[in-house]
């Protein structure tokens, strides 16, 4: 059964300023409006008579609320979190079309019986839980013990919003590989590729061995280095809003900012982007994305690292991508559509998605992860 989502990021910026021509952009990865942008999520900002600029904010809002959902309401007793009946109801419903890949685990590793498994985790939220303040997001000793686990038993990558640097030093394993900026900066394994990456170089990482390390936005650093510090500095006075760069993209978090300033945020982020017809503007929990305009993301990233792998195209290798943000769901709808592999979607809240199987929170994501280690120790001979 296909299932289409309904999570395409939406984007405020205008539309008309983006000529290919006008911007003299000879990069194969540039993507035209129409492209990259969901059109049923496009909030067009032309200077039309017909449009009024609070009904513009008052989308912008309803955005930033759309990918910013409240958890639910949890009554606690002794310390046991008790759900609501309405909520439980609704999470189990939900869990009909996306069961838990706990409980499906079985017939999951009955389909990767005489087939190679690669992962692919997102980190915040799925590996660390997601927190107030964003330089806090740790993930605990045991969930890094049994991502180093897993690792050693198949290829596994993390593919993460954050910078690459900012999630290794996060993470602190060897065992496996890096993209961050969401897949715009991979370092992956030295392969001969089949198709031609001209951003691909060779290099070492940190421990002196030879990776892959390719970068398709890097042209844009400077772009986006300019566009981070004006972002702080026109965001300073707004209490509880931080800006991080995330060297290939920058992220504007409102997760501790009166909601009433919401729209203020997103003012100010549009009127600086304006001037930047090559960047566009994405949401995600609780924060807006500044991102080039590529025809690039997660789903792409799980594609070329799957490739320099030697694992594309192969009908003996399973993937699963294991994330809970919009930006997993290019990930999950690339599993979906090539029909070989899976999406797992970590939320405790119910919600449209392109995976096929769900996690609660982190600590059954840690329970999946030891769950595979064990399985695959026990069917090696």
């Amino acid at each position: 059964m296909d299932r289409k989502s309904n999570h395409s990021a939406p984007v405020l910026t205008d539309p008309t300023l983006m000529s290919k021509s006008r911007l003299g952009i000879h990069s194969s990865l540039y993507s035209p409006p129409g492209v990259v942008f969901s059109p049923g999520l496009f909030i067009t900002m032309q200077r039309k008579k017909s449009i009024k600029l609070e009904d513009v904010r008052s989308s912008w809002l309803d955005s930033m609320k759309s990918s910013s959902p409240t958890h639910r309401k949890i009554a606690k007793d002794s310390g046991i979190e008790i759900l609501s009946a309405d909520a439980d109801a609704a999470y189990r419903n939900w869990m009909l079309k996306y069961p838990s890949a706990l409980s499906a685990f079985e017939h999951i590793t009955n389909y990767a019986k005489g087939k190679r498994l690669a992962l692919f985790l997102d980190y915040d939220g799925t590996l660390s839980p997601i927190v107030d303040n964003p330089d806090c997001a740790f993930m605990s000793n045991a969930m890094r013990a049994a991502v180093r686990n897993v690792a050693k038993c198949f290829p596994t990558a993390i593919i993460s919003g954050r910078s690459r640097d900012k999630v290794f030093e996060f993470v602190g394993l060897t065992e496996l590989y890096y993209a961050g900026s969401h897949g715009m900066d991979i370092m992956g394994p030295v392969q001969s590729m089949s198709n031609d990456h001209p951003n691909c170089i060779r290099s070492t990482d940190k421990q002196g061995k030879e990776v892959n390390l390719f970068q398709p936005a890097s042209e844009f650093l400077p772009m986006i280095d300019e566009v981070f510090r004006s972002l702080v500095e026109i965001t300073k006075e707004i209490k509880g809003a931080e800006v991080e760069n995330n060297k290939f993209c920058v992220s504007v978090h409102y997760r501790n900012v009166d909601e009433q300033s919401w729209t203020t945020i997103a003012q100010y982020v549009h009127d600086i982007l304006k001037d930047y017809p090559r960047l566009r503007l994405t949401h995600g929990r609780k924060v807006l994305e500044v991102r080039p305009v590529l025809d690039w993301d997660k789903g792409k990233a799980v594609e070329f690292l799957l490739e320099s792998l030697g694992l594309s195209n192969c009908d003996d290798v399973l993937p699963i991508y294991v994330g809970d943000d919009r930006t997993d769901e290019d990930a999950f709808k690339v599993l979906r559509e090539g029909n070989h592999g899976y999406g797992i979607l970590v939320s405790s809240a119910p919600k449209e998605s392109a995976a096929f199987y769900s996690l609660r929170d982190p600590s059954e994501v840690m329970e999946f992860l030891k769950s595979l280690v064990l399985w695959k120790e026990s069917s090696s001979p």
